[in-house]
């Protein structure tokens, strides 16, 4: 791979991590291998650090620079795409609020190469309003009460973010993973993304530091970050498109025979049909990253320090770009990986190939959140000029 940088980040190391964690996925598939020391490696790398700004040991990056590595990433191993969200949406969130030493702490841990992971969904309850989870105050000291589920990436933590009801609203409170009280087990039972260990997390008078408690006021940020998470969503869709495209040129490049109806006995490389759908998921996989790169435009031109256009117009744009692109990536996405086996044969059908694997992911990050609400988001601005019910925190599943 071509030696290259973001900002201040040397990618070398990044994606020499990537190509291992390519060279391994089928193994951690089969074996249902947690991949702990990979998300290890590629924390130990920078990848954690893209966003986290310079003066805190970061690269400052943007996020069409993180866009590029996420697809790359994804087409080697989609589980560690969604083990990444959760931390990447908190380093947004933290990027964006008003400087303090509690954001410069952890911005600076991040930069260090210090992870964090989610505890933010509840089982149960009428609506991913519906929390459990308490932070009890006693004697001016706060602890933390309840069980979290979807804790993508919370297993392999150094620090874990959970949300809870706050001042009528909500918060999010830091807490060390070591801290006395937290249990975190591997649960998932999902058809996909078998690996992120997106279970089950417990706190048992867990204390917090009061300064670690950061409330949601922020109406601006608390609908920007939805739109952030869902866009790191929408770049493991690419990469697995992508992945799909190189795997589906590698199968029928290898392929030795073919059928009775296949026009002129063709070899499968020299069939035209055949030839046809490879081209279709290519084109397919091209666009899926197009999409998601114009969503990083979006979200660039509301969010960076240098442009500085906070303004509501810039926060619709990019709101309506992360909708619209899981809109269509889950589309393409579900057509490509289905399509596939078009050009495939049989035989490829083998567990021991685990290409079954991008089917399921797929599916399984694409109901993250639901394309549906996503299109009524898009439909409904365009008709009315605003958006329909809650678009602010709390509206993302997992």
């Amino acid at each position: 791979m071509s030696k290259t940088t973001i900002a201040g980040l040397d990618r070398a190391e990044i994606d020499r991590v990537i190509a291992s964690l390519r060279a391994s996925a089928v193994e951690r598939e089969q074996g249902r291998i947690l991949p702990a020391d990979e998300v290890r490696a590629l924390v130990a790398a920078g990848i954690g650090a893209i966003r986290v700004p310079e003066e805190f040991g970061g690269a400052g990056a943007s996020i069409r620079e993180l866009a590029a590595v996420l697809i790359e990433l994804a087409a080697a191993d989609s589980n560690l795409t969604m083990i990444l969200r959760g931390h990447l949406g908190f380093i947004e969130d933290l990027r964006l609020r008003p400087r303090s030493a509690a954001v410069e702490e952890l911005l600076t841990a991040a930069g260090r190469g210090e992870f964090f992971g989610p505890a933010g969904s509840e089982l149960g309850g009428a609506s991913l309003f519906t929390l459990s989870t308490r932070l009890q105050e006693e004697d001016g000291r706060f602890f933390l009460e309840g069980e979290k589920y979807y804790t993508t990436g919370s297993l392999f933590a150094d620090w874990v973010w959970v949300l809870v009801p706050y001042d009528g609203g909500f918060a999010g409170v830091y807490v060390t993973r070591d801290a006395p009280g937290i249990k975190i087990i591997d649960d998932w039972a999902g058809f996909g993304q078998r690996l992120t260990a997106s279970g089950t997390a417990t706190f048992e008078h867990v204390e917090v530091r009061p300064e670690l408690i950061f409330p949601f006021s922020d109406r601006a940020l608390a609908e920007y970050i939805p739109a952030f998470t869902q866009f790191v969503h929408s770049s493991t869709q690419a990469g697995i498109a992508q992945r799909l495209a190189e795997d589906v040129a590698d199968v029928v490049g290898a392929r030795s025979r073919t059928y009775p109806l296949a026009p002129n006995d063709a070899r499968p490389q020299d069939d035209p049909q055949v030839l046809q759908v490879v081209g279709e998921i290519a084109s397919g996989a091209y666009s899926a990253k197009a999409n998601v790169l114009a969503n990083a435009d979006a979200l660039d031109n509301f969010a960076d320090p240098v442009r500085r256009a906070r303004t509501p117009d810039a926060l619709e744009a990019a709101i309506v770009a992360s909708s619209a692109t899981q809109v269509v990536n889950t589309r393409l996405l579900g057509d490509l990986s289905w399509h596939f086996f078009d050009a495939a044969s049989a035989s490829t059908t083998q567990s021991a190939l685990a290409l079954d694997r991008h089917w399921r992911n797929a599916r399984t990050v694409s109901s993250h959140n639901p394309a549906i609400y996503k299109a009524r988001t898009v439909g409904h601005y365009l008709v009315h000029g605003s958006f329909p019910g809650k678009v602010a925190f709390g509206s993302e599943e997992g």
